[in-house]
């Protein structure tokens, strides 16, 4: 038997009781609809919620509600899918007599639910959570054999260890009657398709354990390199496109990409920060690889003159290929390159400055523009990599190896659907 503090509450034709427990209580108390042993034979229309994601959980969940002192989880709505008649609600105001009038209006809807033992409690909202605290607190052996579908444990789930001390943390809870199937799924339904998921910018500008971002919004930060002139903000921090029209450089998401394409090989995670050292040395990196940029590129130049003039730069943008996000993410990789053949950014910029970065340059067909007469911009990840890797042929082929000239010569061809077979002119 378990009596909880709650608030009775009504929501159109639901009725729902407000509650927190501790966290070790809860996954005691709750259980996952995937776990139920009629859950196997329920139909599509039976079943209430898809089937949880373990890697999820144990990649991104866990480590989040161990390790993040300011972890934070919004409510858990729990589907009481049986025993709801033998639960027994109690208001405080037929508990506690004489109660000043002050008093009474307040707490007419709040009071204990006491719940028998017999009860089925199933989480309906909510079960990444749940199995991601269980497993926060108990460790591997509480991952459901389930879930693995015969498959052996991840090394990431073998190195989960219990911290029996996060049962004490106070979770949110909603309870809900199951009074139908149909009843159900639609709260499920309805809860999930308007909760809406925040951008990539949003998330960029607001992560604060995520090196990444750290570095992207610090880019463009007071005193930095890509700091506002004027009134004139060189990065569009509020979505992952720039217009014809518009006066910014590049996106906060294109700063983002950068900074994954130029520190990858230090296997940064964008959950966890490491200490200040490495973030420092980290963010020197990716503002060097901008910094050359800006000062060693004709475009650059000119654009930054437009801007300190106020004026407009869409004809700039219009007819040059670095203008575009998706080409700063594509030399990323050329400075990725540069930096595995230990060749200075600087020398490696002179080179690309030599370049023909207009649209109608045929080596960037299918590679960083479609090769029809409206030449819109390829923004695949594979496409923009491959579109590095050739211009970075181009600018330090002769450090390639027969097998990198011999990927990009593949690239050429199947960008050119095998129309071109020679490799283009190095610079």
């Amino acid at each position: 038997m378990q009596t909880i503090c709650v608030q009775k509450c009504k929501l159109g034709s639901t009725e729902y009781y407000l509650a927190k427990m501790p966290a070790g209580e809860l996954v005691d108390t709750v259980g996952l609809a995937a776990e139920m042993p009629e859950w196997e034979g329920m139909t599509a229309d039976e079943k209430m919620q898809r089937e949880p994601d373990i890697n999820r959980v144990v990649n991104e969940i866990v480590p989040y509600f161990v390790e993040d002192e300011d972890r934070f989880f919004g409510c858990i709505i729990v589907d009481i899918f049986s025993g709801y008649d033998d639960m027994i609600y109690e208001p405080i105001t037929e508990i506690v007599k004489g109660l000043n009038a002050a008093y009474q209006m307040p707490l007419k809807d709040v009071g204990f639910l006491t719940l028998p033992g017999k009860e089925r409690l199933i989480a309906l909202d909510g079960q990444h959570r749940i199995l991601a605290i269980k497993i926060g607190i108990k460790g591997k052996v509480a991952i459901p054999a389930d879930l693995l579908k015969n498959k052996k444990m991840t090394p990431q789930m073998l190195a989960l260890e219990p911290h029996p001390d996060l049962a004490k943390e106070e979770i949110s809870v909603i309870f809900v009657e199951h009074r139908d199937n149909l009843k159900i799924r639609k709260i499920f339904n309805k809860v999930n398709k308007y909760a809406r998921q925040t951008g990539r910018g949003d998330n960029i500008i607001t992560s604060d354990d995520d090196i990444f971002a750290l570095i992207s919004r610090k880019l463009f930060s007071e005193g930095e390199i890509l700091e506002a002139i004027g009134e004139n903000e060189l990065v569009n921090w509020k979505s992952n496109t720039l217009s014809e029209r518009s006066k910014q450089l590049t996106t906060i998401s294109a700063l983002y990409t950068s900074a994954e394409i130029l520190l990858k090989d230090e296997e940064y995670s964008s959950k966890m920060l490491p200490d200040e050292s490495e973030i420092d040395m980290a963010y020197v990196k990716v503002r060097d690889f901008w910094k050359e940029m800006l000062s060693g590129l004709d475009a650059y130049q000119k654009y930054l003159k437009l801007t300190e003039a106020d004026e407009k730069i869409s004809e700039l943008r219009k007819n040059n290929l670095l203008l575009k996000p998706v080409t700063q993410m594509a030399l990323a990789h050329v400075a990725y390159w540069a930096q595995c053949k230990e060749l200075a950014w600087s020398d490696v910029v002179a080179k690309l400055n030599k370049m023909d970065w207009s649209f109608e340059n045929p080596i960037f067909f299918n590679l960083l523009v479609t090769g029809t007469a409206k030449k819109k911009m390829i923004t695949g990840k594979e496409s923009i990599k491959a579109a590095g890797q050739v211009i970075a042929y181009i600018v330090m082929g002769a450090e390639m190896t027969k097998t990198e000239v011999n990927e990009v010569k593949d690239i050429i061809l199947n960008a050119s659907n095998n129309t071109v077979d020679t490799l283009p002119e190095m610079i």
